[in-house]
C-alpha cells in the first residue's frame, strides 16, 4: 500500500486484538475454542493479536505521525438489542470455523457442543457482557 501512496498520504488500518475477547456468563467451552482458533491462525502464518503491534509495524515501513486507538464493542445491559445482535453475529462467526478446526484435529464435536450450549445460554442471559476491543491505527506516507 505505501509504494502506491504520495508522500503525506494519510492511511488507516483497522485489526483485531483476540486477546482481549470476554464473554460472561464464563463460558469455558468457547474460551477452548477461541484460543484453538487463534492457535491456528498463528500455525497459518496469520496473527490474531496484530492489533496491539500496528504502531511498530507502520514505524518499520517507514510511516510517520502514527497514532494507535483502542476501540471496544462492549454490550451489557444498557444496550440488549445491540448486544443480542451482535452476539447473534459473534456466533456465527465463531460457529463458521469448526469445519476447519474439525478437520485439523483442533477441536472436538464435543467442545463445539459445549461452546453452542454456552453461547445459546449467554444470549438468553438477561445479564450477559460482551467485550472485545481492536485497535485503529492512523498514520501519513513518510
Amino acid at each position: 500500500m505505501r509504494r502506491v501512496l504520495r508522500p503525506g498520504s494519510p492511511v488507516v488500518v483497522t485489526e483485531v486484538q483476540n486477546a482481549s475477547f470476554f464473554l460472561d456468563p464464563y463460558s469455558p467451552n468457547t474460551l477452548q475454542y477461541w484460543m484453538a482458533f487463534n492457535d491456528t491462525q498463528l500455525a497459518l502464518g496469520g496473527d490474531p493479536f496484530v492489533g496491539a503491534k500496528l504502531g511498530n509495524l507502520l514505524l518499520a515501513v517507514g510511516y510517520t505521525d502514527i497514532r494507535t486507538e483502542v476501540k471496544t464493542f462492549h454490550f451489557d445491559n444498557r444496550t440488549p438489542g445491540e448486544r443480542a445482535e451482535f452476539l447473534a453475529y459473534w456466533s456465527e462467526l465463531l460457529l463458521s470455523g469448526v469445519p476447519a478446526l474439525q478437520k485439523a484435529g483442533k477441536v472436538s464435536a464435543k467442545l463445539v457442543a459445549g461452546m453452542e450450549a454456552e453461547l445459546e445460554r449467554v444470549a438468553r442471559d438477561p445479564d450477559a457482557v460482551f467485550w472485545y476491543s481492536f485497535v485503529q491505527a492512523r498514520a501519513k506516507v513518510g
